[in-house]
């Protein structure tokens, strides 16, 4: 099922010749805001006629990637060689034929034509934090690397714009040019949520918190600046937006912050407020505006699937989120625009020319239209997966959804179902692609260690820390689940703990005080997005495990209690870095009427390792005898209050103490 790929032509750069036969990917991108496109003509490049595809033209100037060719055997070289940017012969075309303008140079813009600020690109291969080569876009928003042919996401980041994260398959030239877009923005009321980060004269960082900007008479967010470190002379700066943050309007200059997005970066001299007003970025939710050339067609195919579909569905289940980022249940009208938004995709899927692309635009339209809120439908795709759909098809490296989806049906499906699925698996975990493969044997691992299959769970494992993988964060993420020398497992006790309590003057939280009782402890964070959509549920099954009568509505929750004698007590160690931030949402937001630690900022790393998480929330659920009982797993949605309840059950009433007043929280 998957295709060999054409054998790349050499390539001699200007400032590096390689001896190896080189296969390029030439893009180009304008990235500029999207204030006035509708009466804006866009130029179009003339095609090169050299072997590298460099583009003679200075309009859009050329962002090149170049991927190197593989020897006919053993591994890639993973060697990178910088092309320079321009060639002595590159020259500008004459627009004038194309866009009837007159000649003229103008720079890229930013939004509503202004320079463009800053921008970054990041070239990533299988799962690796650290990308293969990265670096800052020239102001004319173009880069040239060297890499080997294969399968890398392709990240770009842009002051004022949507982070792109695109999946290619390199294997001959590509080109692109067109605009980056901007994210979705929702109002954000009356006060607007910063991520803050005082610097020093050094730029070393201070501390790091989050603050709501409060909305003036006028519109804009106004943020006082007065508790500033004594030590602090610059603060970066981001705005929240869904699962993620971005600059704001107002700064000095701009840094990226690592992830694809940008810090502003203001100076404090002279300044006690930072005033925003959001009406100075670029009009929110505007797609962008990308042209690929050069790619195979069902690569092509894929992608113009997805950019036709992916908004459309993004925009119905945007309509389904509540504002702290908890999807809601769609109400008959949204599952039925629902339904029907997907059946025309599905159809458009099964229009294609032929038996191969109607395959891989099936599975583009598993990855735009999750099915599993439909059990039947669920299982109807994922035997055709099995039956259809070639584990070993490189191409699926572009299709995050597949092993998802077959791990998803895998949760509550037959074991004749099971046996196949875990067959298919089983040959997804040889997949070139490391993220495809790790995914698969994540689910191996899960079905192997639900059935307490030991040395099945050592076999796959040993696979998870093979050479391939290294340097790979799922890896270390599966590592942390299933490593048999991890800190917390099931049946094993849990480490011995002392953290200082939250209340000044209070004795410190330890896990020796609570033997002989059981406790449900979590580490979490006011900064937290996953933290504190979860408010809810823990303080509903607080109220139930612990037998307290809350009133009607999520309002009631809010102003909960605490249990004079718990059945099981919550002790919830925050990783904020200021104990007031835990203290202001207590009293703002959630009361949280249970047990408080805190971690200090110098320990922090030292908890990270000596727990083994890599992620909050991180919630276990321990017994009178300091067992482990459950993990983060059994702890949400439905399974909360019954795995709480089973555990309040085991315990005998007399090891339960009645609540003292210094115990409060």
């Amino acid at each position: 099922m998957s295709r060999g790929a054409a054998r790349p032509r050499h390539v001699a750069t200007t400032k590096c010749r390689s001896r190896r036969p080189l296969a390029s990917l030439t893009a180009c991108l304008q990235l500029h805001g999207h204030a006035d496109l509708s009466d804006r003509r866009t130029p179009r490049l003339a095609p090169s006629r050299r072997a590298s595809l460099r583009l003679h033209a200075r309009w859009y100037p050329p962002l090149v990637v170049r991927a190197g060719g593989l020897r006919r055997r053993g591994r890639p070289t993973g060697s990178l060689c910088p092309v320079s940017r321009h060639s002595d012969d590159d020259a500008p075309i004459d627009p004038r034929a194309r866009a009837g303008t007159e000649q003229r140079r103008r720079p890229l813009a930013g939004p509503r034509r202004l320079p463009l600020r800053a921008a970054s690109f990041a070239l990533q291969r299988n799962g690796s934090p650290t990308p293969v080569v990265s670096g800052s876009l020239a102001a004319d928003g173009s880069f040239r690397v060297e890499v080997e042919p294969g399968l890398y996401t392709l990240v770009i980041g842009a002051v004022d714009h949507a982070q792109i994260a695109q999946p290619l398959l390199l294997a001959g030239p590509v080109e692109v040019e067109g605009e980056l877009g901007t994210y979705f923005r929702p109002e954000p009321g009356e006060a607007l949520q910063l991520r803050r980060q005082w610097l020093d004269a050094e730029d070393k960082p201070l501390d790091e918190d989050w603050r709501p900007a409060a909305r003036t008479p006028a519109g804009t967010y106004r943020l006082d600046l007065a508790d500033r470190p004594p030590r602090a002379v610059k603060l970066r700066y981001q705005l929240s937006r869904d699962y993620g943050t971005h600059n704001g309007p107002v700064a000095d200059s701009y840094e990226s912050d690592g992830g694809g997005d940008f810090w502003s970066v203001l100076a404090l001299a002279g300044r006690d407020a930072l005033e925003l007003d959001l009406a100075a970025l670029p009009p929110a939710g505007k797609p962008a505006r990308l042209e690929w050339r050069g790619e195979p067609p069902d690569q092509r195919a894929v992608r113009i699937f997805r950019d036709t579909w992916g908004p459309r569905s993004t925009a119905l289940q945007r309509s389904m989120t509540a504002p702290d980022g908890k999807v809601r249940e769609p109400t008959p009208a949204q599952r039925a625009a629902l339904a029907a938004l997907a059946a025309e995709a599905r159809a458009d899927a099964d229009a294609a020319a032929d038996d191969d692309t109607r395959m891989l635009l099936r599975l583009a339209y598993l990855d735009v239209f999750p099915v599993l809120h439909d059990p039947a439908h669920a299982r109807e795709q994922a035997d055709w997966i099995l039956a259809r759909v070639d584990p070993l098809d490189p191409r699926l490296g572009l299709l995050s959804s597949v092993p998802f989806h077959l791990g998803r049906v895998l949760e509550t499906a037959d074991e004749s179902f099971a046996a196949r699925a875990e067959v298919w698996l089983g040959h997804a975990a040889d997949h070139p692609h490391a993220e495809l493969a790790l995914t698969a044997l994540h689910y191996l691992l899960a079905r192997a260690d639900a059935r307490g299959l030991d040395d099945r769970v050592a076999a796959l494992y040993a696979r998870v820390r093979e050479p391939r993988f290294a340097d790979n964060f799922n890896a270390e993420f599966i590592a942390r689940q299933f490593d048999p020398d991890r800190p917390i497992q099931r049946g094993k006790p849990f480490p011995d703990f002392e953290f200082p309590a939250l209340a000044a003057g209070a004795p410190p939280v330890t896990g020796a005080a609570r033997r002989g009782r059981p406790y449900f402890i979590e580490f979490w964070a006011t900064w937290c997005g996953p933290c504190v959509a979860g408010m809810p549920e823990l303080h509903a099954a607080y109220a139930a495990v612990n037998d307290l009568q809350a009133g009607p509505g999520e309002d009631a929750l809010h102003e909960l209690g605490p249990a004079a004698r718990p059945n099981i007590e919550f002790v919830f160690v925050s990783l904020d870095a200021k104990p007031g931030d835990v203290e202001a949402f207590r009293a703002q937001q959630w009361t949280m009427p249970w047990t408080h630690a805190i971690v200090r900022p110098d320990d922090l790393a030292d908890v990270w390792g000596r727990f083994g998480f890599m992620g909050i929330p991180m919630g276990v659920l321990v017994d009178e005898a300091g067992t482990v009982v459950a993990l983060s797993s059994d702890l949400r949605d439905d399974e909360l209050v019954p795995t709480l309840r089973q555990a309040a059950r085991a315990t005998p009433a007399a090891a339960i103490p009645a609540r003292t007043a210094a115990g409060r929280p």
